[in-house]
């Protein structure tokens, strides 16, 4: 067991000595090659293979005209008074009225409002979505 790990730490140990010998030879050899430069007509590179010139410092900055246009005109908003309002409170929920008899078209409450049939529920006559359960209704 030993010796595969042993085998391992000399094999990464060799690729690391490699690494850093050809990571020496190839920022040599790019070091060596002349600096890129256009030929006398303009159309192609003087020296082939080259290099990239170095970064001049500091850097020189771009002349770049600097537009700034002013905001448009808007016209003022007039404050708009708002209305007042009452703040209307939720009426409580009605009790339940009692179902006196009832017909394939809907019920008549105690109170001799008819509630027609509407879906799961009824609709009272002011066209409320009331709940029937069992034999009284809730509006």
């Amino acid at each position: 067991m030993a010796k595969p790990a042993a085998l391992t730490v000399v094999f990464l140990f060799g690729m690391l000595v490699c690494e850093y010998a050809w990571a020496d030879q190839a920022t040599d050899d790019y070091a060596k090659l002349p600096v890129c430069t256009l030929s006398a007509d303009g159309t192609k590179l003087a020296v082939e293979p080259c290099r990239t010139a170095p970064a001049q410092r500091p850097m020189p900055r771009r002349p770049v005209p600097q537009i700034i246009d002013r905001m448009p005109q808007q016209k003022r908003v007039t404050s708009v008074k708002m209305p007042s309002m009452t703040p209307t409170l939720p009426s409580p929920p009605r009790a339940p009225v009692p179902v006196t008899n009832c017909d394939a078209g809907g019920c008549y409450g105690v109170n001799g409002v008819r509630y027609n049939n509407a879906g799961s529920g009824v609709v009272g006559p002011s066209g409320k979505v009331c709940t029937r359960a069992g034999a009284t209704i809730q509006c």
